[in-house]
């Protein structure tokens, strides 16, 4: 049901404390004489009783009339007061404000950015919800990356603004839809009497979810968001402005050449808005030094360019790729790729008496284009990258990474006494990178190990169990073959080489001379200085970073999404049930205002008083 509210009650006392005095006042000071026609002079007295009425602040007789124009004051006092009849918020609903913080609100249109819009918006929803009179509580969702509840069910104005003003734009892909389903699981919450801010243990809430969520639109690819047990809309912050213009960096990576390991060829994707400038310059630099740079032009139908530039780097850098161009966005103009040193990879073969399989070692010497020293099973393996075990088993596991064929990781598996009949792999996981193109399910081969899959990471198995295994020790990775070279036709065939060179670049990141890119919102790996991997991030902000836990290691943070950079809007989206709607106002209901009912009922009491006088006087 609605309750009865007042807008402007502030107003409405001061017309009624005015309005009541000076009726009192009328009253005290009015003339009460009346014409009297009297037949002997003995009948003056009665007249001057009548003129002794005529004196100012006589006591207050009360009268049906003066009751009756003190109503009339009070009614017109209401109808100042604003009287409203709301039943567009429940006693019981829950308002919730969601702010996209993603990427693409820092975009820049008429000198305000999208995020400072919103923030604005939402500020002013809260002065209305509280304004009006409601006790709604109100919660702030920030939608980044992933949602976070910034205040949850708060009742105070300077709280919630508090909060709302707290929050800033960050540089990471957003998305809405998690943020309404962190609101449908915790309305539910609350629908089984989980605690909020300022609710007594076990209150339950039978209201609905109403939320306003204040975005440019882009993270949204539908027409409609579902949600249950409530509804809303979206706040488009662009709307009716022109769409932002805008380009930016979405692709970055870099590659040495294998042949000339020093010639690096770095690769850079630029795309464009729909409205955003077609011309540009891309500068490739080191150390605050410009060492490539090429002009960027879009054609008319054109939204996406690349470039490709041929640097040489005798050494390991942290490259900066920076767009100059005049858009609305600037984290989108600036990328990072760390290349990796042009050093050959160090691989040493452990085999029985120190003598390994010949293909197996040629293999891996054009591969890291290097030599490949062959050790016997007890000799050390000195300063190696990775080692590779052929045919052995060892006790304990060096240091490094290391591919074992015919083989097992100490605990992890058995030597076979008989190796068995000829088989092949009956499933494997293609998409893993690690056998990717390998062509393993062209192998034949006899099983010399038996492989444990309790701790490992099954890559292939055949009718007996896991053929290709990875396992995880001490922050490196091993992965194990399950037969030998010698018993298998894959040295013949040109998937062992493709397998080699996938497990060298998948156990050493950058030993294929790749670059690595970094991105805002997700978490970082980076290897530490006893060989364990240390986690950072995720990162919130582009830009440059020294990681203390990883010996110092320097590295770039990108947005590189291609969402954010188009910076798509969106008009207003309905969400849920539709309880709110486009303009932001409530559907099927709402607020009535009364005051026109209260102003007709004071002139329908004067039109009486004035007809019961009028009568008198006629029948006088």
């Amino acid at each position: 049901m609605g309750r009865l509210i007042f807008l402007s009650p502030i107003a409405g006392l001061v017309a009624g404390a005015i309005g009541g005095a000076m009726v009192l006042l009328l009253y005290m000071l009015r003339l009460r004489r009346r014409p009297l026609q009297v037949s002997s002079t003995l009948l003056w007295s009665r007249a001057v009783k009548d003129l002794e009425g005529n004196i100012p602040w006589q006591r207050l007789s009360p009268s049906l009339l003066l009751l009756l124009h003190l109503l009339v004051v009070l009614l017109l006092a209401l109808a100042i007061a604003r009287p409203v009849a709301d039943d567009a918020l429940g006693i019981n609903d829950r308002v919730y404000l969601v702010l996209d913080t993603s990427a693409s609100m820092s975009g820049t249109v008429d000198g305000e950015t999208g995020f400072d819009r919103a923030r604005r918006r939402a500020i002013e929803r809260v002065q209305l919800l509280f304004d009006s009179g409601r006790s709604a509580r109100v919660s702030v969702i920030e939608a980044g990356s992933e949602p976070r509840v910034v205040l949850s069910g708060s009742t105070e104005r300077g709280r919630l603004i508090g909060a709302i003003n707290g929050l800033e734009p960050t540089d990471e892909p957003g998305e809405i839809a998690p943020a309404i389903e962190l609101i449908e699981t915790l309305h539910e919450a609350r629908r089984g009497g989980d605690g909020e801010e300022g609710s007594e243990p076990g209150e339950t809430v039978d209201g609905e979810a109403l939320v306003w969520v204040y975005t440019d639109g882009g993270p949204i690819d539908r027409d409609t968001l579902a949600m249950r047990g409530g509804g809303g809309v979206t706040v488009p912050v662009f709307d009716g402005d022109e769409p932002p213009r805008n380009m930016g960096i979405v692709a970055v990576g870099a590659r040495r050449d294998r042949v000339d390991p020093i010639l690096c060829r770095v690769f850079v994707r630029i795309e464009r808005s729909e409205s955003g400038p077609r011309a540009g310059i891309v500068r490739v630099m080191a150390e605050d030094q410009v060492i490539a740079s090429s002009a960027v032009s879009f054609g008319d139908d054109a939204d996406s360019v690349t470039r490709t530039f041929e640097i040489r780097l005798p050494m390991a850098a942290l490259l900066r790729l920076e767009l100059g161009a005049e858009d609305a966005l600037e984290s989108d103009n600036r990328a990072w790729v760390s290349v990796p040193d042009p050093s050959p990879v160090r691989v040493s073969v452990v085999a029985p008496d120190a003598v390994a399989d010949p293909l197996l070692v040629d293999m891996l010497s054009v591969i890291t284009r290097t030599g490949v020293p062959v050790l016997g099973v007890n000799e050390p393996i000195g300063d190696a990258d990775l080692v590779v075990y052929d045919r052995v088993s060892p006790s304990v596991l060096p240091g490094v990474p290391t591919i074992g064929f015919g083989g097992v990781v100490p605990g992890a598996g058995s030597v076979l006494d008989d190796p068995g009949p000829r088989r092949r792999m009956i499933s494997w996981d293609r998409a893993d990178p690690l056998l990717q193109e390998a062509g393993v399910g062209a192998v034949s081969y006899q099983r010399s190990v038996e492989l444990d899959t309790v701790e490992a990471r099954v890559l292939a198995s055949d009718r007996e169990g896991a053929v290709i295994a990875e396992y995880a020790r001490a922050g490196n990775r091993h992965v194990r073959v399950a037969f030998a070279l010698h018993d298998s036709n894959w040295p013949v065939q040109y998937g062992l080489t493709v397998f080699l060179v996938n497990a060298i670049e998948q156990l050493l990141p950058g030993a294929g001379g790749e670059g690595t890119v970094y991105r805002t919102g997700e978490v970082i790996e980076l290897p530490g200085p006893e060989g364990s991997p240390v986690a950072v991030g995720p990162f919130a902000q582009v830009g440059e970073r020294t990681i203390p836990g990883a010996g110092g290691a320097r590295i770039g943070v990108s947005v590189l999404n291609a969402e954010e950079t188009a910076m798509r809007t969106r008009s207003a989206i309905p969400i849920g049930s539709g309880r709110v709607d486009a303009s932001g106002d409530f559907t099927g209901g709402g607020r009535r205002e009364l005051w026109r009912w209260f102003t007709l009922a004071a002139i329908v009491l004067i039109a009486m008083e004035w007809f019961v006088y009028a009568r008198k006087v006629r029948i006088a």
